[in-house]
């Protein structure tokens, strides 16, 4: 449920919203305070708020100010560019024609461009994707918008191709308004005025086709074939495993190195007015490589950053979950009842998510739950899944990711996502991840309020098989994390506190030296406010800390002549109700 944004008269939308969500037993989004990535409820109890903070975003904002769901779909503008339906920056692809146009990425103000050098031809738009032919002899370019960026691929589709002397070193033009492009660990930021990072391009990734090749050759489906059936009747009902049972579901190979290929890390660097790449001359050309080979470098934008490490070296920087998520764990062969269920050659993944402070501020967190879809378990047998704090990750991190100081928040013993493959089934499922009471280890709620507090700068948290040599642990999870927050304001002090007397206000503030006032009728006054960051005309209440005076009192900026009742007089009152609406 919900409560128009335009809803503001006397109270404001989160009053509106908490008074319907106490009426209606629901909770109520107080949609004003929407953004791309969170959501804002008021919960059934009257009094606090729920904020479910995404990892990746959950809607996106029109040019006529309108909500839709993210759609990464590329369509034709009448400028002649191309962009995607809804995204949460404004990403432009050329049309074709002057390769400096190939793509600009721009929010709030701030741009970045990347073009080619030389001409594009116009592109064939599929889905996401529009692929450039031929930019070069044998090589085509495909750019995949996301809805926080766009990914290039270069498509070597040839030895005779590989060996052109213009592939040995890539060179965009970069155009930068209102940002600094900064290098380092192989990577590049841009950022702001205030050193804020807008946008981020990991490292490249460049890989081969061999995995593919060894897939479909007569004899590795031959030797596969009887596993390979084992397989997927485990994943019946889950869609989860390619033709040859790998853990890792099918997808199109130009979205990253899969089970077998070749892969190699390169690193980006940048100039005043370009960014290089330098493929891996080896894998570029080598008497081994299989094609098509993939050149890899991509730039994105987000509030927070996710990645996904895997011990072969693969990295996977702001991955997208897709329809059958992404691996964590064993990757290995699982035995069960004299069969085998083949996943991989071996590796281990872990998943991290970073969360960012800014709809935290000025909050009191009273309760966090982190919940993630797993789309697909090993076997219908559950095992232990931990959630840990570890340091911090960026688009430079590397397997094994960082690993000093990790701090267990919370682990679940868990299996879902293998359908009717299972009795009973098991479908995909939300996993929760929220404190047990009864483990005193078990500590993501106070850690949360840390984070708000700021006295934790960035929060990332890594998910991971409990026992990574255990095959059976290896599950598929989305990239849908989300944290979970139910919090209240935090008050700050009251200002301008004062006592009403017939021509003015006086005020001591010498509680050494008070300030007596003769009269059975006091009237006192203050502007009560939430802390920075607590939210714009929240609901407050004010509780008088002293009580010497007959009990009935009127606070102005409360409510008109608000009184309370029952204690006797000298004794402190409860807290009363309120439902004026003070500045912040």
């Amino acid at each position: 449920m919900s409560v128009p944004a335009a809803r503001a008269d006397a109270t404001s939308e989160a009053q509106a919203a908490s008074a319907q969500a106490a009426e209606s037993g629901e909770r109520v989004e107080v949609v004003g305070q929407r953004t791309e990535y969170s959501s804002t409820y008021a919960n059934p109890d009257g009094l606090t708020f729920k904020l479910v903070q995404s990892a990746v975003p959950v809607r996106a904002k029109l040019a006529d100010g309108s909500w839709v769901a993210p759609d990464a779909t590329l369509e034709r503008r009448a400028d002649g560019s191309i962009g995607p339906k809804a995204a949460v920056l404004n990403v432009a692809l050329s049309g074709g024609g002057d390769g400096a146009d190939l793509v600009t990425l721009a929010d709030d103000g701030m741009s970045l461009s990347l073009g080619w050098p030389g001409a594009l031809p116009a592109p064939a738009l599929e889905g996401a994707s529009a692929l450039y032919a031929d930019v070069l002899p044998g090589v085509d370019l495909r750019m995949t918008a996301t809805v926080e960026g766009v990914r290039q691929v270069l498509v070597v589709k040839s030895a005779a191709a590989a060996a052109n002397p213009e592939l040995k070193k890539l060179d965009f033009s970069l155009r930068a308004k209102g940002l600094t492009v900064r290098d380092g660990g192989g990577s590049l930021s841009a950022v702001d005025a205030n050193g804020n990072t807008v946008f981020r391009a990991p490292s490249a990734q460049m890989w081969d086709s061999a995995g593919d090749a060894a897939s479909s050759s007569p004899s590795a489906s031959s030797a596969n074939a009887s596993q390979a059936s084992f397989s997927l009747a485990s994943a019946e009902g889950a869609s989860a495993e390619d033709e040859n049972g790998s853990g890792e579901a099918s997808a199109d190979p130009a979205d990253g190195p899969g089970e077998g290929d070749a892969s190699v890390m390169l690193p980006v660097s940048a100039h005043a007015d370009s960014v290089t790449v330098v493929p891996d001359a080896e894998l570029l050309t080598g008497e081994d490589t299989v094609y098509p080979l993939y050149i890899d470098p991509d730039v994105s934008w987000g509030e927070s950053e996710r990645t996904l490490l895997s011990s072969d070296g693969d990295t996977f920087y702001n991955f997208s979950g897709g329809d059958d998520g992404k691996g964590v764990g064993y990757c290995g062969t699982y035995v069960t009842g004299g069969y085998a269920y083949y996943c991989g050659s071996g590796y281990k993944n872990r998943m991290y998510f970073e969360f960012s402070p800014s709809r935290l501020a000025g909050k009191q967190v009273l309760d966090a739950t982190f919940r993630i879809t797993e789309r697909f378990s090993m076997s219908c047998e559950p095992t232990w899944v931990d959630l840990a704090r570890t340091g911090n990750i960026s688009s430079s991190t590397r397997w094994p990711g960082p690993t000093a100081n990790w701090d267990l928040m919370v682990d679940r013993y868990v299996s879902a996502g293998r359908g009717s493959a299972c009795d009973p089934s098991q479908p995909d499922k939300a996993i929760e991840f929220n404190d047990n009471p009864d483990e005193t280890n078990e500590n993501l709620t106070s850690t949360v309020k840390k984070f708000a507090a700021g006295d934790i700068s960035r929060l990332t948290l890594m998910l991971k098989a409990h026992d990574e040599s255990d095959p059976n642990g290896w599950k598929r999870f989305d990239d849908d994390a989300t944290l979970d927050v139910d919090f209240v304001g935090i008050p700050a002090k009251p200002t301008a506190i004062g006592l009403v007397t017939g021509d003015g206000t006086q005020c001591e503030t010498d509680k050494s030296d008070p300030l007596i006032v003769s009269t059975p009728k006091a009237r006192l006054t203050a502007t009560v406010q939430t802390a920075q960051g607590g939210g714009r005309r929240t609901r407050c209440c004010a509780r008088l800390s002293t009580w010497t005076s007959t009990p009935p009192a009127t606070i102005p900026g409360l409510r008109r002549s608000m009184r309370w009742s029952g204690p006797p007089a000298a004794t402190p009152p409860t807290t009363p109700s309120c439902s004026r609406t003070p500045r912040r």
